[in-house]
């Protein structure tokens, strides 16, 4: 078989514009954000634990404001 392009006896050329196909590997951020926008219910461990902490330190906030103003 001869090499790319081939050349035929009119002068055509055969495959001289061919390109081997691509490939690719998706990364781990890929994969995350596929699954985030694909599952409503996808949500990361951090975020999570930020959403704890945010919601004990607000509601220990708020009682210590309630307290305050009842002993004021």
């Amino acid at each position: 078989m001869k090499p790319t392009p081939y050349t035929t006896k009119t002068g055509i050329q055969i495959g001289c514009d061919y390109q081997p196909p691509q490939t690719w590997e998706p990364s781990a951020d890929m994969e995350r954000l596929q699954s985030s926008l694909l599952d409503p219910e996808y949500r990361p461990t951090a975020e999570r634990i930020w959403d704890a902490v945010l919601w004990t330190l607000s509601a220990a906030l708020l009682a210590m404001l309630i307290i305050g103003v009842h002993y004021a």
